[in-house]
């Protein structure tokens, strides 16, 4: 038994000459794993190894391994690698490796990384050779990672290339690009010594004096054919080391999404309220790619909101407006977002309300996050006389289920109408609401604790806004037959069982604000003028 009280069989292979010692360890969910094969020392026998002492690589893996295969098959597999790998007249053989990996497993282990996008390779490749170019990276720490982007080839008074992305506050650094024939330089050099010799060579000053500027922390892009590698030469007491960076290739940007989605660049939402509900439809629209976005909230974020939104503890103690625009340009650097700190239909200036509506009244569409009666009206009066589609919902108290609701101009009544209708509705069914609310979310019962909506159950009920509001963006023939639906998520109420769906059909009824016809401006302007005649020069005789 092993250590950890696996079956371990040691084993010793003759291979020429030479005696090798090796363990055979059965997992504990053999068979439906194979056995793995180590050296019993912290040795490196080969090429094909998982690092000194580590696990071989054989013919049989993880990925091929079938149950009936045996402990016996693993051990001739990995006599049939050291066999292929001996010496013979003083040169070690080579063992082809069939074991595909991807870029993920490569590099799982290295601590910096250098993204290069597809962009960023083609201007590369059209530098000069050999070339000595200015160049500034952009490096952001995470998750106990550095890494590093090239943002921009030439120097700030002339620039070749730049990245199209917005910061998301990395740390800048100054550097070069040293573009070089394979024939002028075999291999990436590997010290300071050996960097500052190239440097010599190309006979450049400024990139020499660079070098040599050990209160800075130096970067310098070598890119030699196809092949680049970043290094980073360390300042102050650590002046004399240097940093390598694996380069990691970006693959292009494939099409994730349907193609009318490519409108939504265009498009703006005013979303009001970004708590739970509206911080997570924020995200998506995000994701989806909103070009456009004015956010409406008068709300803290406190670290209890955690537990149903899409923020997390690094956005405590700001204005929620301003977390979730920092949210979406995480998301979406290119987003324009804009903030309004103001609790709509609460305590506020009537000139900060008008302003937000007026805000909102630009958009192309409004969605009503805020589950509040007297938001929802400002709402409904834009969307009514601005004739502008308006998303609202709410998530039932103690998330036994939620409502989502669309109305779109002169193809669904009115807003105003159409929350009549929803009531009217709720109260035909006849079965009568099981609890009284006591908080947000909470459905306080006399025989059982409270039932409280958690992130999954808001998160369902979020998403499906989103969806009504991206449908409303990029469609003209809406993918939805109804236009209000309510959800159950759990037994209760008016539901069965879980994810029930009541689709409610909404009857037409209620004008939307007719547009202003060519006649009625023209008799608006007479009228104007007739009664401030002074504004326009015409004298007023009475």
């Amino acid at each position: 038994m092993s250590e950890d009280f696996r079956v371990q069989v040691e084993i010793e292979v003759t291979v020429g000459s030479k005696d090798i010692s090796l363990k055979m360890v059965y997992p504990a969910f053999f068979p439906s794993l194979p056995p793995q094969i180590y050296p019993l020392e912290k040795v490196c026998l080969s090429s094909h190894q998982y690092g000194v002492g580590g696990e071989l690589c054989l013919e049989i893996r993880t990925d091929n391994w079938e149950p009936q295969m045996t402990g016996a098959m693993m051990i001739e597999s990995a006599y049939r690698l050291l066999c292929g790998e001996q010496a013979i007249d003083g040169e070690s053989g080579e063992v082809l490796d069939a074991h595909q990996t991807t870029i993920a497993q490569d590099v799982r282990g290295e601590f910096c990384r250098l993204l290069l996008s597809v962009e960023a390779r083609q201007h590369l490749a059209e530098l000069d050779e050999p070339s000595v170019t200015a160049a500034e990276f952009e490096e952001l720490y995470q998750s106990r990672r550095c890494l590093a982007r090239l943002s921009r080839i030439g120097d700030i008074e002339n620039i070749t290339w730049s990245h199209n992305l917005k910061s998301l506050n990395p740390i800048k650094c100054s550097g070069y690009i040293l573009r070089l024939p394979s024939n002028l330089l075999e291999k990436i050099p590997n010290s300071i010594e050996e960097v500052l010799s190239v440097a010599q060579t190309l006979k450049y000053d400024g990139l020499v004096k660079f070098i040599q500027n050990i209160a800075i922390e130096r970067f310098i892009l070598f890119a030699l054919d196809d092949k680049y590698q970043l290094l980073s030469l360390l300042k102050g007491k650590d002046s004399g080391k240097i940093r390598k960076y694996v380069t990691i290739d970006l693959p292009p940007l494939a099409p994730r999404q349907s193609a009318e989605y490519g409108q939504l660049i265009s498009k703006s939402v005013a979303l009001v309220g970004c708590g739970s509900v509206g911080s997570k439809i924020a995200a998506s629209l995000a994701r989806a790619g909103v070009g456009y976005f004015k956010l409406i909230d008068g709300d803290i974020l406190f670290p209890g909101n955690i537990v149903r939104n899409d923020l997390d503890q690094r956005f405590v103690g700001l204005n929620k407006p301003d977390a979730v625009k920092a949210r979406i340009q995480e998301i979406n650097p290119s987003a324009q977002v804009e903030v309004r700190r103001i609790l709509m239909g609460g305590q506020e200036s009537s000139a900060s309300t008008e302003a937000a509506l007026n805000d909102i009244a630009k958009c192309d569409l409004i969605i009503d996050a805020t589950a509040n009666a007297t938001a929802f009206n400002l709402c409904a009066t834009v969307a009514q006389g601005q004739r502008k589609p308006l998303v609202w919902g709410e998530v039932f108290a103690g998330g036994i289920g939620g409502m989502i609701v669309r109305t779109r101009p002169d193809i669904d009544p009115n807003p105003f109408v159409a929350r009549r209708q929803l009531i009217t509705w709720c109260a035909e069914q006849n079965v009568p609401w099981n609890g009284k609310e006591s908080e947000s979310y909470t459905l306080s019962r006399d025989d059982a604790p409270p039932m409280v909506a958690d992130d999954a159950e808001v998160t369902i009920i979020a998403a499906h806004m989103t969806r009504l509001g991206t449908d409303i963006l990029v469609r003209q023939e809406s993918v939805f037959p109804h236009s209000a639906y309510i959800l159950g998520l759990r037994e209760g109420w008016i539901f069965s069982a879980p994810f029930e769906a009541c689709p409610i059909h909404l009857e037409p009824d209620g004008e939307w604000q007719q547009t202003a016809s060519a006649e009625s401006n023209a008799e608006l302007v007479t009228l104007v003028r007739e009664l401030l005649p002074e504004r326009f020069g015409v004298k007023n005789e009475n």
